[in-house]
């Protein structure tokens, strides 16, 4: 490991103040942007609360009524939610950036978890959100947490921080509230069995934001101790192979494979938001650990030593392992869609530790970038060469790729359901409110889009929603957003292992592996919004996974939310002000 001291420069305390307030100044002015936008969006649909078929209107109670009193109580709660699902969507975003801001100049962990709770436990009250116990809970543990702050504050201070990026919280707070706006829409006046999609998202949002805020105030205390505990794993397991010897570590290494399978596959095999979730973040940590790992002085030595094909091999096992342990996790679960995603994202990781070795053994950096290019797009052939030639194996896998083949043909009809409403939406959409999800003078059915809609095929609403440009620009924006917030973590950090001088003491810097899993997840949700929409034009099989953000299901968005808390801000230099 290097050993670069950070020595306080009271000269750049002014000029960190100013950035830092600029920034700030800069991302509520976004904010307040897309507030101001998507306002009025949500307003169309506020003006029908009942539904455009009547779907929430109160019925009179009869003694032959059919409708259950739980019924009635979420038609009421949809009626309330059409109406003020605006304000508590703008609410939600400032008090994130309000909570956000707190984390940014210092506040202790403990105290801003507290604070967080309590928070959100109000939003959570004021805003009716659909799991009554929980602000009641919240409530309790942010007491309990300010009683303990003044002695648990002394063990763990606060860090201050900078923004990652002007366009981080601003890009969650358009994303979530184009995706909720969706759903409203989809609730109110879609297939009759998703009517509560949004009610129930309304408790996903509120989730997703709390999670945001907690994950926000521990993201230094998270990346040290993922550092140090991968670090005493990766020091067993290099003490472990020096002394096993190399056959006896391979067979080590397919033991422990099988029994990390065996212990992911048996309790969740029915359990596919979950594996799928669980598997990115092995992924996630697991590249970024490799990435890490590969700008320490050993690992430099590893490559130049020995012989090409023998040090690229040693130099690629780490990865490899990680990679090899997931498919063969999400083989047994048969989650072939988020296998596809990671199959693309692992070519990412791939195609760039080939060309971190190739740069570290002979020092061409111009050829190493055109081997990473070059790799990746090998890599992506094979990958979509494979899914078509082997995808039949999978009954799911072989249903969907026939509905790619022959749409008009196959059992499925959902990709010719899908291709049918993306033609007839108009140019610029048919607006919130006026968009017709179960087809053209149909009554009684919904025969215009696939049940899953709000998941699966959430390109394909926004199409509808904003036409053919509006959902491309919703796709790139994203994009172009997840760019902007990764792009800062390559100036704030070198990316290897280094200490800092905190006070009197030298401890680890967590930025570098911070910015390294910031720079994983990134690479992975681009790949899966490029799947899903590929899946939508039917360019590929449709695979399963969400638009990131904009898409329905808890799982997905909380998990990005807390991998986002990470990423949006990066670590003050130590002794700044």
């Amino acid at each position: 490991m290097s050993t670069q001291v950070s020595v306080p420069v009271g000269a750049a305390a002014m000029p960190r103040r100013a950035e830092r307030s600029l920034t700030s100044l800069v991302e509520a002015a976004l904010v307040a942007l897309a507030i101001s936008i998507l306002l009025p969006l949500y307003g169309a649909l506020a003006e029908r609360p009942d539904g455009r078929d009547g779907r929430f209107a109160d019925a009179p109670v009869t003694a032959t009524s059919t409708v259950a009193p739980a019924q009635r109580e979420k038609d009421a709660a949809m009626r309330t939610l059409l109406v003020d699902a605006r304000w508590q969507w703008a609410g939600f975003a400032v008090l994130g950036l309000a909570l956000l801001h707190l984390k940014r100049v210092g506040v202790a962990p403990v105290v801003g978890t507290a604070f967080v709770l309590g928070a959100w436990a109000a939003a959570g009250w004021l805003g009716r959100v659909p799991w009554p116990i929980a602000p009641i809970a919240l409530a309790v543990a942010s007491l309990v947490l300010l009683a303990a702050s003044p002695w648990l504050s002394r063990l763990l201070p606060g860090t201050r921080s900078l923004p990652a990026s002007a366009f981080a919280y601003p890009g969650f707070v358009a994303a979530t509230g184009l995706g909720w706006l969706v759903l409203l829409d989809l609730s109110a006046n879609g297939l009759a069995a998703n009517r509560y999609l949004a009610h129930y998202h309304h408790g996903h949002l509120w989730l997703a934001m709390l999670v945001f805020g907690v994950v926000a105030f521990w993201r230094e205390p998270i990346g040290r101790t993922l550092a140090w505990t991968l670090s005493f794993v990766d020091g067993l397991a290099s003490r472990a192979a020096a002394r096993l010897g190399a056959l006896a570590a391979g067979l080590v290494f397919a033991a422990i494979v099988s029994a990390l399978v065996v212990a992911i596959a048996v309790p969740l095999a029915h359990m596919r938001q979950l594996t799928s979730e669980l598997g990115r973040l092995w992924l996630i940590v697991g590249a970024a650990w490799f990435f890490f790992l590969r700008g320490t002085p050993l690992t430099e030595r590893l490559a130049r030593r020995g012989g090409t094909l023998g040090s690229l091999v040693r130099y690629l096992a780490p990865l490899a392992f990680v990679v090899v342990v997931l498919i063969a996790a999400m083989v047994a679960t048969h989650d072939m869609g988020p296998l596809l995603v990671a199959g693309y994202g692992a070519g990412a990781f791939v195609a760039a530790s080939a060309a971190m070795w190739l740069y570290q053994r002979r020092g061409a950096g111009a050829v190493a970038f055109v081997l990473a290019i070059v790799l990746f797009a090998a890599w992506i052939v094979a990958t979509t060469s494979a899914l078509f030639a082997f995808g039949s194996l999978d009954d799911v896998t072989a249903a969907r790729l026939e509905n790619v083949a022959s749409p008009l043909a196959s059992a499925n009809d959902q990709l010719a359901l899908v291709t049918w409403f993306q033609r007839a939406a108009p140019v610029a959409g048919f607006g919130p409110g006026a968009v017709p999800w179960c087809g053209f003078g149909a009554t009684g059915r919904c025969a215009g889009v696939p049940a899953q809609i709000q998941s699966d095929y959430t390109f394909t609403a926004l199409v509808g929603v904003f036409g053919w440009t509006g959902a491309w620009l919703v796709t790139l924006g994203v994009t172009l957003w997840l760019h902007a917030v990764v792009r800062a973590q390559g100036r704030a950090t070198r990316g290897e292992p280094r200490l800092v001088r905190v006070g009197a003491r030298l401890r680890n810097d967590e930025q570098a592996l911070l910015g390294w899993i910031a720079v994983a997840w990134v690479v992975l949700t681009l790949c899966q919004l490029a799947v899903t929409v590929a899946g939508n034009l039917a360019v590929i099989p449709l695979t399963g996974v969400t638009f990131p953000f904009v898409s329905f299901g808890m799982t997905s968005l909380v998990v990005n939310a807390a991998m986002l808390a990470l990423a949006a801000s990066v670590t003050e230099p130590r002794g700044a002000t």
